[in-house]
């Protein structure tokens, strides 16, 4: 399918802001816009035939599919039997043969409309050919993108922004094109690591400037003059290659600028460290899911980690020590160019000049220079933080790769806006949760995947407005329910009771669990 009128008319709106006029379709730049973002994998549905959007990678390759729309969500389950709900092994044995688990792609949440080929949204309107998008609007070959976002088009992992294309990273950013990293600013082009900063060009790691090129403030009307020589220039690139050249992609260092850079090395700072209450954090969430303790963070490290994408460790170009966290633009980035939080300072102070007569193929060759890109970012509120590069606003967090106002959470791929989360992929304003994947509104869950608004449930799919469940799928608005029924509390309660207690042997003895939420539909091992 093509782009929606609507969104398309976005588009053009978008791209003239930024480059004073628009002669192409959207959809004329799709690889482009879709580089490095992480891939809708199409599935097939068990039910039709027709494809299926499904944006984890998590599932098994046998595991059975739906789409959204085949969801009979009135559907009426039968119960367990007395026999059915002896033990864990013999309530996964039961919903297997009631061929029950299936699971969902092209998946939208709350109160959306106008989507179109995209799967994980929650209150979203016009999006296209994108997933995991929350409470925004105008959204196309995106993904990661949350609270009021609009006009966003091949971009991804940032809030609160509009009229971006190709900007990947950011928080309340405004018109801004092949910019990374980047927030409380606007009008930022081909830059990284720039914040509070407006009219920027082919800059690197700045704070609080404005009319830049090549990290040199310019006088307003020869910075004006320069954009729109070097914004028309990049507008006929992209008409003639429906692409455009990558920040990141630099040559080697010449060994003189890298000799230069060692000897200015700043001292690494030494930052105080306390694993204590984020290891209490975790026992307290384990007592709360499961009613008791499950030990401590490092003797439970396999089984949080599971799941997750590890933090890395490196030596930056000055030879310090750094840690990264390989998601999203972060895997591209050159290891021969990173750069850590101490360094940024010295890195900011490299400059090339931009000239009349530079063309943008001399300039993309001349800021080869000053490419240099911070891996650990830090920025607002942060105590405690201990080997997490990606922090915005965070207290007491362990091997976290991206804290976005959260604390106490640890070996967690992204914590949004949580509290006490951990073995988490991408979980947003959720609290106290293990091991739980693109979902929004948890509170006291595990083992869930792809639900909002849930509490004190666990092994559940594709489902809204639970409370106090296990084993459901595809399913709204239901209280103590197995297998899409509702069993009564009492009931429940009892049954809950076994599964926690075989869940807790399985984990303080194997530090593995038997079943978890992507293979529940398998036969007995």
């Amino acid at each position: 399918m093509e782009a929606p009128p609507e969104i398309e008319k976005a588009f053009q709106t978008t791209f003239k802001l930024i480059f004073g006029e628009c002669n192409l379709k959207l959809d004329d730049l799709a690889d482009y816009l879709y580089r490095w973002h992480y891939p809708v994998i199409k599935r097939k549905s068990a039910v039709s035939g027709k494809d299926v959007l499904v944006s984890s990678d998590f599932y098994r390759e046998d595991a059975k599919f739906i789409s959204n729309e085949e969801i009979d969500f009135g559907k009426k389950s039968e119960p367990l039997g007395i026999n059915e709900v002896k033990d864990l092994d013999s309530i996964i044995e039961a919903i297997r043969e009631r061929d029950l688990v299936y699971y969902s792609g092209n998946k939208n949440f709350g109160n959306s409309s106008n989507l179109y080929d995209v799967d994980n949204c929650t209150d979203v309107h016009y999006a296209y050919k994108s997933h995991n998008v929350a409470s925004s609007k105008y959204v196309a070959y995106s993904s990661y993108v949350r609270y009021g976002s609009e006009y966003i088009f091949g971009s991804g992992w940032f809030l609160r922004s509009k009229y971006l294309i190709r900007v990947i990273g950011a928080d309340t950013l405004t018109r801004a094109f092949e910019s990374y990293v980047c927030g409380t600013g606007s009008d930022t082009f081909f830059c990284y690591n720039c914040f509070g900063s407006s009219h920027l060009m082919f800059s690197f790691n700045q704070r609080s400037k404005r009319y830049c090129i090549g990290n040199i403030e310019l006088q307003k009307d020869k910075y004006l003059a320069l954009r729109e020589k070097l914004v028309t220039e990049s507008r006929e690139y992209i008409e003639r290659n429906k692409t455009f050249y990558s920040i990141l992609d630099m040559p080697q260092i010449p060994l003189a600028l890298k000799k230069k850079m060692m000897e200015n090395a700043p001292k690494p700072v030494k930052r105080e460290e306390n694993l204590k209450p984020i290891d209490e954090a975790f026992r307290a969430t384990a007592k709360v899911i499961f009613g008791t303790g499950l030990g401590s963070l490092e003797e439970n490290k396999k089984f949080l980690t599971e799941r997750i994408t590890l933090v890395e460790e490196i030596k930056t170009v000055f030879g310090n020590d750094a840690c990264f966290s390989p998601v999203f633009l972060f895997k591209e980035i050159p290891k021969a160019r990173m750069i850590n939080r101490d360094e940024e300072s010295e890195a900011s102070k490299l400059q090339v000049e931009v000239c009349d007569s530079d063309n943008l193929e001399s300039v993309i060759r001349k800021i080869s220079d000053i490419a240099f890109y911070r891996i650990d970012m830090s920025e607002g509120n942060i105590t405690n933080v201990i080997k997490s590069p990606l922090i915005y606003h965070g207290i007491n967090a362990y091997y976290v790769g991206d804290l976005t106002f959260g604390k106490n959470c640890a070996y967690c791929t992204y914590a949004l806006n949580d509290e006490y989360v951990f073995g988490c992929h991408r979980c947003i304003h959720s609290k106290f949760c293990i091991r739980c994947e693109n979902s929004v509104n948890l509170t006291a869950c595990f083992e869930m995947d792809s639900c909002t608004n849930c509490a004190n449930s666990m092994f559940c799919h594709n489902s809204e407005n639970l409370d106090n469940c296990m084993f459901c799928f595809n399913t709204k608005s239901k209280r103590y329910a197995i297998a899409n029924v509702e069993v009564g509390r009492e009931k429940y309660m009892q049954i809950r009771e076994k599964v926690l207690a075989e869940l807790v042997r399985q984990i303080k003895n194997m530090q593995r669990i038997k079943w978890n939420i992507y293979n529940v539909n398998q036969s007995r091992e």
